[in-house]
């Protein structure tokens, strides 16, 4: 359930900030046409320098903003991650304020390779997006309150359409950084919770060899399409490498069998036969039993007993033959 919501919580991030991003083109085509957007290269020379001469500054004040957030990395008592997040937050400075003498294509590039490297940090760091995101905000003040001091001390060189055009250009530049951002963690978040699923999927599709030609295949839980799909080809794999000539699948554990769950047995039955495995089926619950009958699943090409130990003395399997 958290991680449906935290995919829709991307997805629902990554529209709005596209949606920022348009609307502040538009208005920047707006300005530009009014005569607002000729820049002024000398003072948008003399902030940047502002700005990057000493970026610890920016860094110092909003390192003191963090409360004490046990497990997080933005918390005031993690030592260890503060020299990582005075690192990557002086790029970020030098990314954004790169905006003012750089060209787009620089800079977008720039802001790209800054998301990725945070991005996988905070995804290793499982650092919740909404904590990243809040961050942003608090520094965008920082960032903002920054130049503000810069035009307070030169108040006779700057414009009122320069200000607007900082205004325009700094927002637009941290609502990109966002949106790139919030893309890359989901690209490497959506990895993650791949390789993980693939390894639970691995672990839960055990064959308990039992002799040199008998497994058991414990199912325990649901069983959807992908995780049938890897039962499929992960019991015919392990099946050939342990050379079995019986497989018994104990469904003791699976809480829900619908009719894409026995068409895949089926098809599991069908596919072992073909190499020389006889499948057998235990472990029924009289509930979905039931539920079978209703949806018209009909198990009779399938050796079926009530549960595993009646299943291998149907098979003349002794416990004292299991080694």
């Amino acid at each position: 359930m958290k991680n449906t919501q935290s995919r829709i919580y991307l997805k629902l991030l990554l529209y709005y900030q596209f949606f920022i991003f348009n609307l502040t083109k538009l208005w920047n085509v707006r300005y530009s046409s009014n005569g607002g957007g000729k820049m002024n290269i000398t003072i948008n020379k003399k902030l940047y320098d502002f700005i990057t001469e000493d970026p610890s500054i920016l860094t110092d004040k909003w390192l003191s903003t963090r409360a004490n957030t046990p497990s997080s990395v933005y918390s005031c008592d993690n030592h260890q991650a503060e020299g990582r997040l005075r690192e990557q937050n002086g790029l970020f400075i030098r990314t954004v304020a790169n905006v003012l003498i750089a060209s787009e294509d620089t800079v977008n590039q720039e802001i790209k390779a800054w998301a990725q490297t945070v991005a996988l940090d905070r995804v290793e760091t499982r650092t919740p997006i909404h904590e990243v995101i809040h961050q942003f905000k608090i520094f965008r003040g920082i960032f903002w309150d920054h130049i503000r001091e810069f035009v307070s001390k030169h108040k006779g060189e700057i414009s009122e359409s320069d200000i607007f055009h900082w205004s325009s250009l700094i927002h637009s530049t941290f609502d990109t950084v966002i949106g790139t951002f919030a893309e890359q963690y989901f690209t490497y978040y959506s990895g993650r919770l791949s390789v993980q699923s693939e390894l639970i999927n691995e672990l839960s599709v055990p064959i308990i060899p039992l002799s040199d030609t008998i497994g058991v295949l414990p199912l325990i839980g649901e069983i959807d399409t992908q995780r049938a799909r890897y039962i499929t080809e992960s019991v015919l794999m392990q099946s050939k490498d342990y050379h079995l000539t019986h497989l018994f699948i104990d469904l003791s554990g699976v809480s829900i069998i619908d009719t894409m769950v026995a068409n895949q047995l089926f098809q599991i039955t069908d596919i072992l036969k073909l190499i020389g495995v006889n499948v057998h089926i235990s472990g029924i619950r009289p509930e979905i039993a039931q539920t079978a009958v209703q949806l018209g699943i009909n198990f009779n090409k399938i050796p079926t007993q009530a549960n595993l130990k009646q299943a291998l003395k149907a098979n003349k399997i002794l416990i004292s033959d299991i080694h």
